[in-house]
């Protein structure tokens, strides 16, 4: 097993002997392309490129790895990629000291309140705490989501269904009759296609089929107890192998909106599975997350639901335009979209936040480097934000790293607007995101810090 920071440059020498041996990384990276590609099943980034950014592959004689965060399993052996939190300062590169349990721990609460990602958490924190590895994770996931659907209603759906006989319903194939039936001298047997309202469909056959799969792949009870239930409840389902590009062939009415995303994740676990001897066995699989949504997502939702009852909390607005489209005198639309991270409404201010997952200097330095290597385009982003929102405050938000000391000292720019004779408060953050042991120590950090917001 290895372990790397967000970043981190990992020579070719130091990766498991089984990823040295000759077409392996090329290999590696055909798999992580397939889930590249399939990435949407839980997150949209803003990446358009069509090649996988999880890995750079395209340095000499090593890796490097990017700013995704989670594990990836490839030929039995395993890489931890761990958020750049997680050092103790930003020259700190040592990994002995990490284990796989805190970065599991940190992903349970940071999925439990991002509402960005599509990751289906059916109130169960509790079952998700007891996981011991990110597999376990998203199998818990997948079967307390799937149980809740079925317990819901059983999924019953129209398929169309292909019959032989002299008692027709539905539509007959008359082409197959002239060319082939009558013919041959069956003039009483004809094909015929009709629909049928039944259980046994495309849908079940895949949850049922990948419940088959991932029973042989937990270790924890509870899971193993779900699992079968499930298969209970769909013992008069066919047993078929399935692909992942079944799930592609299924398409949902809006009244069965929620089987999407368990289709979704019956899809990543079917495409993850490599063919072996031991049926049901898995030796490689790739569960990565951006680190930037991560942060962003947990502390929008952190806020909303600390300060539910007090203020609104928007994320992600978009209803905002950088300038009017004018087509020979005349606006004919809007044009360059804004988006802010996080909006907090009150009954007297609006106040703006933006999260950014990048390392700034200490606060101590800031006679020294004036701007903290805080970028240029972060503070004219915005500049514009306050101007076209109208916010009477502004905040970056920065990630703590790991157990570092929150800041002692006040931060703020004063952005001028109108001439200066406008001058709107943008003070800097740096707020706890990476959780030790004291879970509930961290969170009334966190709490005290973003109370200054409203």
């Amino acid at each position: 097993m290895v372990n790397g920071f967000e970043h981190k440059r990992i020579k070719t020498k130091n990766l498991p002997l089984a990823w040295q041996e000759e077409g392996a990384l090329e290999e590696l990276e055909r798999f992580l392309q397939n889930n590249w590609e399939q990435r949407s099943i839980f997150y949209t980034d803003e990446y358009v490129t069509s090649r996988q950014q999880f890995i750079d592959f395209d340095r000499k004689g090593a890796i490097k790895l990017q700013n995704y965060i989670g594990t990836i399993i490839f030929r039995g052996e395993q890489l931890n990629i761990f958020p750049k939190v997680f050092k103790e300062d930003e020259d700190d590169y040592d990994t002995s000291d990490l284990e796989v349990e805190e970065l599991i721990n940190n992903l349970v609460i940071w999925l439990g309140y991002c509402d960005r990602l599509n990751f289906p958490f059916v109130s169960m924190r509790s079952e998700l705490g007891s996981t011991d590895n990110l597999l376990e994770l998203f199998i818990t996931v997948y079967v307390y989501y799937v149980k809740a659907a079925i317990d819901r209603q059983l999924f019953f759906r129209y398929e169309e269904v292909t019959e032989t006989g002299s008692f027709v319903k539905g539509k007959i194939d008359l082409r197959d009759y002239s060319s082939r039936k009558y013919p041959a001298g069956q003039w009483n047997q004809l094909d015929y296609t009709y629909s049928s309202f039944v259980f046994d469909n495309q849908v079940n056959r895949i949850i049922k089929n990948t419940c088959l799969l991932i029973q042989h792949l937990t270790k924890q009870r509870s899971s193993k107890k779900v699992i079968r239930d499930i298969l209970m409840k769909l013992g008069d389902v066919s047993n078929v192998e399935c692909t992942p590009y079944d799930c592609d062939s299924v398409h949902l009415s809006a009244l069965h909106s929620h089987y999407r995303i368990i289709l979704s994740m019956s899809k990543m676990f079917l495409l993850n599975k490599v063919t072996s001897h031991d049926v049901g066995m898995t030796d490689t699989f790739c569960f990565l997350f951006p680190a930037e949504l991560l942060f962003e997502g947990f502390i929008g939702g952190f806020m909303k639901e600390m300060l539910r009852g007090e203020a609104k909390v928007s994320m992600q607005t978009s209803d905002q335009y950088l300038a009017d489209l004018v087509v020979d005198g005349e606006v004919v639309g809007n044009a360059f979209q804004l988006r802010e991270d996080i909006v907090v409404e009150t009954n007297d201010q609006i106040v703006v936040l933006d999260t950014k997952y990048k390392e700034i200097d200490r606060f101590r330095k800031v006679k020294e480097n004036k701007k903290l290597h805080i970028s240029d385009s972060d503070m004219k982003q915005m500049a514009i934000y306050a101007a076209k929102r109208g916010a009477k405050k502004l905040y970056l938000l920065y990630p703590l790293h790991r157990d570092e000391k929150p800041e002692s000292i006040e931060i703020r720019y004063d952005i001028m607007l109108d001439d200066g004779d406008r001058k709107i408060p943008l003070e800097i953050l740096k707020v706890p995101f990476a959780f030790g042991e004291d879970v509930d120590e961290t969170k009334n950090l966190l709490q005290s810090i973003l109370a200054k917001v409203v």
